[in-house]
């Protein structure tokens, strides 16, 4: 009996810890008091609220619903800042914010700490995306820049190629192949042709 006493116990506290964490966050994540409308999808197109959120350095969000347990992945996705509408025109952006999420990581670490105060996850989340998608945009640009100076000089090789068989007056020396495209020589044929005269040897 003792065996199966400790057995017992030990799936006891076992299906304690399983239980407790419907009831308890796991590490790094709090209740669910930022994101309300914030829900998790599971089957049937239906989904679930979710209880416990934390928030990730990349602007994303993992989540779990009062439905989760430990044998579940957390539910992972990108957060916006909720758009704010009203009658009056949309006042872009100042030249100063632009220029510090662009700028250099002080003044960028400045602003986004001041931004965290504000206890807005999706409008920390855009203002992290917006400085990642820039230096994408920066990143891409530059491949593109280079991916036109090698066009460019690609063709200009072409045409210098293509000018260089012209000299050398290529259509004459494959003159008897004029009208026969699907008939070319092998090797045997044009070597056997430069023999008899019938072609010019290169």
């Amino acid at each position: 009996m003792g065996d199966l006493e400790e057995s017992i116990e030990f799936l006891e506290a076992h299906l304690i810890g399983y239980i407790d964490t419907f009831s308890q966050p796991s590490d790094g994540y709090t209740e669910n008091g930022q994101l309300s409308h914030f829900t998790i999808p599971c089957s049937n197109g239906l989904s679930n609220p979710a209880k416990w959120i934390k928030q990730l350095d990349d602007g994303c969000v993992a989540s779990y619903s009062k439905e989760d347990g430990p044998h579940n992945l957390p539910h992972v996705c990108e957060i916006y800042v909720t758009p704010k509408y009203t009658a009056d025109p949309t006042v872009p952006l100042p030249h100063w914010i632009h220029k510090t999420l662009q700028g250099l990581a002080a003044g960028y670490t400045v602003f986004l700490d001041a931004v965290k105060g504000t206890n807005d996850w999706g409008l920390q989340a855009d203002i992290t995306q917006y400085r990642d998608l820039d230096k994408h945009i920066i990143h891409y640009k530059a491949q593109l820049d280079h991916i036109h100076s090698k066009l460019k000089s690609t063709i200009i090789a072409c045409d210098q190629c293509k000018g260089r068989l012209e000299c050398v007056q290529l259509s004459e020396w494959v003159s008897h192949l004029v009208g026969e495209p699907m008939h070319m020589p092998t090797n045997k044929c044009a070597h056997e042709g430069w023999k008899e005269g019938q072609g010019h040897h290169f």
